[in-house]
């Protein structure tokens, strides 16, 4: 039988280890957009810690997958560019020039459409979904914020913060259709499986429910201080609302739209993700520089992860 030295041996453990790691890192990996450092953080999902911090470009705010799942792609909205990762690894991939000020980002079901809204620059941009060539530029005063689009990819909704307003946007034609006043400084907003419109009302404490067809509001929710984003979970029966400034998650019904349930988040909760297994939400703290980490079953605050300045955007790389 053949024995090995004891620094070969060592090489060799070492280098399973490694290899093990990477693996067990790529499928926790968890990235944050930490858009006052102009930094991603990249956590582990495994031991609830910081594993690096990398320079991604000039305000990196919002982020989404491509629709075929092979890049995370990153809005850089003051270095005007898209930058595109390895989803299980943080790796950049590649860079995308001359997208202007894209502050939320969003490609439309059917894939035809990629969106973008100006915060700064109070305009809504629509590109061709598959080249990234601009087709349509809209002037929406003031602060494009969020975006939703209709389940048939003829419309989107954007809210602006400036405003009280939300607007529908005809994406063939590139044409506003309507815009109504929902309540003080909109923000997230989404489309219900039942076809109902929401939006998160910053300015106030409740999320409006309106109809898309012309935006009147049917009825208000209320949440808490500073309502700001939506997110259904992954089975589609929820929807969790953050709630900024009353440092809060409001959990609702998404069938009935009832309030099942409120959740402890400091920090001025904002964007928010699922775990592989769905039985956290991870919430990034803006004023706080940390991402809170909430077990779902038992709604305890489990950990509290630190990371750069002003967090916001999300995303937790799932396996299988």
């Amino acid at each position: 039988m053949m024995s090995l030295r004891l620094p070969v041996l060592i090489g060799i453990l070492a280098l399973v280890g490694w290899v093990t790691g990477a693996i067990s890192a790529r499928a926790q990996t968890i990235i944050v957009l930490n858009s006052a450092d102009d930094t991603i953080s990249l956590l582990s999902g495994k031991d609830y810690r910081e594993v690096s911090r990398q320079p991604i470009g000039r305000e990196p705010n919002h982020l989404m997958l491509t629709p075929d799942g092979s890049s995370l792609l990153i809005a850089n909205d003051r270095g005007n560019e898209l930058v595109f990762l390895d989803p299980a690894t943080g790796a950049i991939k590649k860079r995308l020039p001359g997208i202007i000020d894209p502050y939320q980002v969003g490609f439309s079901p059917d894939h035809k459409w990629f969106v973008t809204t100006s915060l700064r620059l109070d305009r809504v941009d629509i590109y061709d979904a598959t080249t990234f060539a601009l087709v349509k530029r809209l002037a929406m005063p003031t602060m494009p914020s969020h975006i939703a689009f209709s389940a048939d990819s003829s419309r989107v909704f954007i809210t602006q913060q400036g405003t009280d307003k939300v607007s529908a946007v005809d994406l063939a034609r590139g044409t506003v259709l309507w815009t109504v006043a929902v309540g003080p400084q909109p923000a997230g907003v989404i489309v219900t499986p039942s076809g109902q419109l929401l939006a998160g009302i910053m300015g106030a404490d409740y999320v409006a429910v309106m109809s898309p067809a012309d935006g009147h509001v049917l009825s208000r929710i209320q949440t808490g201080k500073g309502a700001h984003q939506l997110v259904p979970s992954p089975d589609g029966k929820t929807i969790y609302v953050s709630n900024r400034v009353a440092n809060t998650v409001t959990i609702l019904d998404a069938a009935t739209l009832k309030v099942r349930g409120t959740l402890t988040a400091p920090g001025g909760p904002d964007c928010m993700e699922f775990s592989q297994d769905g039985r956290e939400l991870w919430v990034t703290g803006r004023w706080r520089a940390q991402i809170d980490v909430i077990d779902l079953a038992t709604g305890e605050l489990k950990h509290v992860i630190p990371v750069g300045r002003s967090p916001h955007g999300i995303y937790i790389h799932k396996v299988g």
